[in-house]
């Protein structure tokens, strides 16, 4: 592979993480303002609540959004819109590094890829211990 190669797929690979974030920034945009419009059809305001159903109640993350997707909580379409919007944002950068990941696999970069997949690690660690 020469120089031009690897740098054509080097802007691939930057191009696709570009669109990945961009994506991910846009949806998540998209979906909280849907809500928030959803909430305030329903509610007649935007004021805060402190409810109970409105505050995170599963034991990480990942069981909050198995629970999300599920559509087992107690909440309305409103909130688990807003909520879904923030659970994509929160999961842009860590596709990001998947992604990063598999493309340093394929190349057989294995010194990134190990670093890269050292960092996915502590990412997962994180999500699932909080």
């Amino acid at each position: 592979m020469n120089l031009s190669d690897r740098n054509s797929g080097d802007s691939k690979f930057e191009l696709a993480i570009s669109f990945l974030l961009g994506a991910g920034v846009v949806t998540s945009l998209i979906l909280i303002a849907v809500g928030i419009f959803l909430f305030y059809a329903e509610f007649g305001s935007l004021a805060v609540s402190e409810k109970k159903v409105m505050f995170l109640q599963e034991k990480n993350f990942f069981y909050f959004l198995y629970d999300l997707l599920r559509g087992g909580s107690s909440q309305g379409k409103a909130l688990w819109t807003m909520t879904l919007g923030i659970a994509v944002l929160i999961l842009t950068p860590y596709a990001r590094v998947l992604l990063s990941v598999l493309y340093f696999f394929w190349e057989k970069d294995f010194k990134f890829c190990l670093i890269t997949l050292f960092v996915l690690v502590i990412l997962t660690l994180s999500l699932a211990t909080h």
